[in-house]
């Protein structure tokens, strides 16, 4: 039986303007530190600074004192027509608001239109899973282990974003900050049905070996990986995702050789007799 944290939860929606002034520390980062300016009445402070946007790659890399953070508080999102805000408070081992949230690497996987925060190795305990959101930038964020030493948070875009990050102390809170770019070439989104979200592959050509990757719902035990081709079922695979926390858990398969020609791949679950329940299914041509 799982034990979920009894911490409450709160996802605050702003239709206009964004989150009171949050001032930036000094953090090791591979971009500039953020400089606070005084904005206008109009700007939203989703776009205030001289902290540059990032379109690909390492957007920041981030620590900084204290480093008592041990689960994720809270996540906040924050509209404005021209940018938006996500917001990730922390607590520390007591349950109080935490100063310091230690390492913290922040990158966009601008193709597949998601925001990856990998935290501390300290960070494994979170009151909240996942939200949708159904923003002009942001659809949806998770909260997933497995994928790294400590949690990840996951942002789904609906579209191409710029990103940048900083994180604040006393309370320790992380800043990430969308806009929108000019790049109008589409995104190749996660395929997400009922508890499941499949990162790779995608639908159409596959090579081997093939990577199956994602993650699965908090409530989901193991998950089910199935290639069937004309003659039947070629490969079928259970992979367990139980965990002590109660958020969303990663799940890899990696296939060196298998059918070839016109396959369905289904990554779900099953009932007692083995046939799917809910999942993904995926039409693909392997070699």
């Amino acid at each position: 039986m799982r034990i979920i944290p009894i911490i409450a939860v709160t996802v605050a929606i702003t239709a206009a303007g964004c989150s009171s002034a949050t001032t930036p520390v000094a953090s090791t980062t591979t971009v500039a530190a953020p400089v606070t300016t005084t904005p206008a009445a109009d700007t939203p402070e989703c776009l205030t600074g001289e902290l540059p946007f990032v379109e690909d790659g390492i957007v920041a890399v981030l620590d900084s004192e204290g480093r008592d953070a041990r689960a994720i508080g809270d996540i906040r999102w924050i509209s404005n027509p021209s940018c938006e805000r996500v917001e990730v408070s922390f607590l520390s081992r007591a349950g109080a608001p935490a100063s310091g949230i230690g390492p913290v690497d922040v990158s966009i996987l601008p193709d597949a239109g998601i925001v990856r925060v990998k935290l501390s190795g300290d960070i494994t305990e979170s009151s909240v899973a996942d939200t949708t959101l159904n923003g002009a930038i942001t659809d949806r964020w998770y909260v997933i282990d497995g994928l790294a030493d400590g949690l990840v948070i996951d942002l789904h875009l609906g579209t191409r974003a710029a990103v940048r990050a900083f994180s604040t102390e006393s309370p320790a809170v992380l800043v990430i900050d969308l806009v929108p770019t000019d790049d109008d070439r589409p995104i190749t989104p996660a395929e997400v049905e009922g508890g499941f979200v499949l990162l790779s592959p995608q639908p159409g050509v596959g090579l081997y070996p093939l990577q199956i990757a994602g993650y699965a719902a908090p409530d989901i035990d193991a998950v089910r990986i199935r290639i069937t081709d004309p003659a039947g079922i070629a490969v079928d695979r259970s992979i367990s995702t139980l965990s002590a926390t109660y958020v969303w858990h990663a799940f890899e398969a990696t296939l060196d050789d298998g059918p070839s020609g016109t396959v369905d791949l289904f990554v779900g679950s099953v009932d007692e007799n083995g046939d799917p329940v809910v999942g993904i299914g995926l039409p693909l041509d392997l070699p």
